[in-house]
């Protein structure tokens, strides 16, 4: 009974910590996508 609670506990922490990293990389994409574009937008009015 305690090996199968700990697994399903366990399970659930995995769990959560797999989608906390797929936010993380989603948000750091995300972030770096809008940087990017922001430095595009600042070099080209600099070569203006």
């Amino acid at each position: 009974m305690l090996s199968t609670s700990m697994f399903i506990i366990g399970g659930i922490i995995f769990l959560f910590y797999l989608f906390g990293l797929l936010y993380m990389i989603n948000w750091a994409n995300t972030t770096q996508n809008e940087d990017m574009i922001a430095d595009k937008k600042n070099d080209h009015s600099k070569n203006e």
